[in-house]
């Protein structure tokens, strides 16, 4: 019986740690998702005026059912891999390279680098609700002319 106990106990840990990560959306899909997150908060960011009603529950949500995770699982995945720091690290680096890649395949298509392109002129102005003023930014100089 002494002996058996060892080899039961050992089969309890594999079987509980077997389980720990149960649910777990797997490295290749999280990167994807994380990938396609920035890519939604990048589009939320650029159109402003859209930016304070978006919902992110409902936009990161869409996406997770588009990968077939629900919220939750994304929340346990996360809670998983920030306790694993260097699976997360590896999800990261493949999420950082896959944009990368994308950069590079569009420097290609244009026919430039990121240096080469003109330099947009000053933004105007926006009012607190996000609508662009009128009247474009000007130096003093100009302010006092008129």
């Amino acid at each position: 019986m002494i002996r058996r106990c060892p080899v039961i106990l050992l089969v309890i840990v594999l079987l509980l740690s077997g389980c720990s990560h149960k649910g777990v959306i797997p490295p290749g899909k999280m990167s994807k998702i994380l990938h396609d997150m920035y890519v939604l908060d990048a589009q939320i960011e650029y159109a402003r005026d859209y930016s304070n009603m978006a919902d992110t529950t409902s936009v990161y949500g869409a996406l997770f059912d588009e990968y077939g995770y629900s919220v939750e699982d994304f929340n346990r995945s996360l809670d998983y891999y920030l306790h694993h720091p260097v699976k997360f690290k590896e999800i990261f680096k493949v999420t950082f390279d896959r944009f990368e890649s994308e950069e590079k395949a569009m420097e290609a298509r244009m026919g430039t680098k990121e240096e080469e392109l003109p330099v947009p002129d000053e933004p105007a102005a926006r009012t607190p609700r996000g609508r662009r003023n009128r009247q474009e930014l000007s130096s003093p100089d100009e302010t006092e002319l008129e």
